[in-house]
């Protein structure tokens, strides 16, 4: 088993360990032992990740979240040259700046007191600041870490040790000629979502990389690059496009957690709750998702940006409708649903949705999302047929579907279970033409709003077939695909009869809820309203 290459104090114990140098590994080692004797190079108990050192460094004041103590973890294995690139995407204001651009340049100095680090950020004046503190740091703790600053070269800009140790820092988009670097790192090389909307300005940080970046990388020398993701034709994304041979250790860490998550957070969690707590904002996460839009959420939040138009299935294909505007005849209501494969609350959602057809345009009615177990889950399909009339509940057969219908069909009535036809891709594809005929309509609000369920099923769909999840679009591709005319008439007879053979059945304490429901949700609202005057309305209160 592998234990490594041998640490400068294993170096000094062990005459063993020196005669197995290299040349230039046995030049590193002397140039070290001449530091040390100086009093000008890293004292021997430095800590090996930036995580601890900055955590000493600062007093305790910097206290690293389970991100953060990640993000340490690979730039320990940058330094040892376990890998040569890493690429994270994290959300705005979680610390990944100070982490990257300042303690890990003061670690890597200290272990590596000859290194040529360079330092890229969206702005010059992010260039100076940045590079100033790092400068800032060694000479605070000067004598603690044996580093000293050359005094003829202290711009915040450019500096450099006495041993010949240098950090450059410039903004994204500038050169530093005639200069190389061990450690390159690139954080946030897009400022704004106009940067990241213009084509040009993309271009442009793509060229930038290849003849500024790319071409200063001393042999063996690493590249870090951190980022909020903006677009999915950002520097990250066309890095993970173009990266056929894994060159990159790619690491995306999301607000909520999500299936597979890098932290190993059960889905749903959120990254640094403790902070924001701390911070006296211990609701940021649920705020900040609720004013965003999904779009700029999934972005920005979760590491996950789309086309603008959306991917397969494009957002502007969409049509909207206001309540007061769907068709009085409708041919057919149904309920569509896309269940986990197990019963219980796991990562996995299941999910329900209502639609109706009138002639050769779907509407969407209503949807149920979340971690449910059958019963919950019959008890949306009981509430789903009690307010549209949508006895025929079509699921997918597989998951949990067989055990569901085995389990409540005496209790709820029209359970149909739906064989997959083809891939979750052809079932896609099968229901593009009904959207590009605008025949899929979307409810609205009365004022021309867009309620946040229907916008976030928008963007799980505009996400197909690179998103974490699909449930929704799966349950769309079903309902539509049932719903047209001359497609699986089969099934559509069978979901008739079902549906015809529940009236016929239906127990009278079913029908004592729906009128109790239209009393409650719709006559006594529509008397509230009516005028005073029209007194023989009122006896219709008791009519139920």
């Amino acid at each position: 088993m592998s234990t490594g290459p041998p640490t400068f104090e294993q170096l000094l114990k062990s005459e063993k360990a020196r005669s197995q140098l290299t040349l230039p590994q046995l030049h590193d080692f002397y140039q070290r032992l001449k530091a040390m004797a100086a009093g000008t190079g890293a004292r021997l108990s430095i800590e090996d990740n930036p995580a601890d050192f900055a955590h000493r460094l600062s007093g305790g004041r910097w206290i690293p979240g389970d991100h953060l103590r990640l993000l340490s973890s690979k730039v320990k294995a940058l330094e040892k040259r376990e890998i040569r690139k890493l690429m994270v995407s994290m959300p705005p204001r979680h610390g990944k700046s100070l982490f990257l651009d300042i303690w890990t340049p003061v670690w890597w100095l200290t272990r590596n007191p000859q290194a040529r680090i360079i330092i890229a950020g969206y702005g010059q004046n992010f260039a100076r600041e940045w590079g100033g503190k790092v400068r800032n740091k060694v000479l605070e703790h000067s004598e603690e870490l044996n580093l000293a600053i050359d005094k003829e070269r202290m711009a915040a800009d450019a500096w450099a040790t006495t041993l010949g140790g240098e950090v450059y820092s410039l903004g994204v988009g500038g050169s530093i000629v005639g200069r190389g670097a061990d450690l390159y790192i690139v954080d946030d090389p897009i400022k704004n979502a106009d940067e990241a909307g213009s084509e040009i300005y993309r271009e442009k940080m793509w060229n930038w990389w290849f003849t500024s970046v790319a071409t200063r990388m001393q042999p063996g020398g690493v590249i870090i690059l951190v980022a909020t993701r903006w677009h999915q034709d950002d520097l990250l994304g066309r890095l993970i496009d173009s990266d056929e041979t894994g060159e990159w250790d790619i690491v995306n860490i999301p607000a909520e957690a999500e299936r597979d998550d890098p932290l190993g957070r059960k889905p749903g969690e959120w990254l640094w709750p403790e902070y924001w707590a701390e911070a006296g904002d211990p609701d940021y996460y649920e705020k900040t998702k609720k004013t965003m839009l999904p779009y700029w959420w999934s972005a920005q939040f979760q590491g996950r940006p789309t086309p603008e138009g959306g991917g397969i299935l494009m957002r502007d294909d969409w049509q909207w409708y206001r309540r007061s505007d769907l068709p009085e005849k409708r041919d057919m209501t149904v309920q569509s649903w896309d269940l986990p494969l197990k019963d219980k609350r796991t990562s996995d959602y299941a999910v329900g949705q209502v639609w109706t057809r009138a002639g050769a345009d779907l509407y969407l009615m209503d949807s149920a999302r979340d971690h449910m177990d059958m019963t919950r889950v019959a008890g949306h399909m009981q509430n789903f047929a009690l307010k549209y009339r949508a006895v025929a509940k079509l699921i997918e057969d597989s998951a949990m579907a067989p055990q569901l219908i085995a389990t409540f069909h005496h209790k709820v009535a029209g359970m149909i279970p739906i064989p997959p036809k083809g891939s979750k891709l052809s079932r896609v594809y099968n229901v593009i033409p009904y959207m590009k005929g605008h025949n899929i309509h979307l409810p609205m609000n009365d004022d021309g709003s867009k309620p946040k369920w229907v916008l976030d099923f928008v963007e799980e769909c505009a996400q197909f077939d690179k998103g974490t999840y699909d449930d929704q679009v799966d349950a769309f591709t079903q309902a539509v695909t049932f719903l047209q005319p001359g497609l699986w008439q089969e099934v559509r007879r069978a979901a008739v009869s079902a549906e015809e053979e529940a009236k016929r059945n239906e127990p009278v304490d079913l029908l004592e809820q729906r009128k109790k429901w239209f009393s409650e949700k719709v006559v006594k609202p529509a008397l509230q309203q009516a005028d005073a005057a029209h007194a023989p309305r009122r006896g219709m209160r008791h009519m139920w």
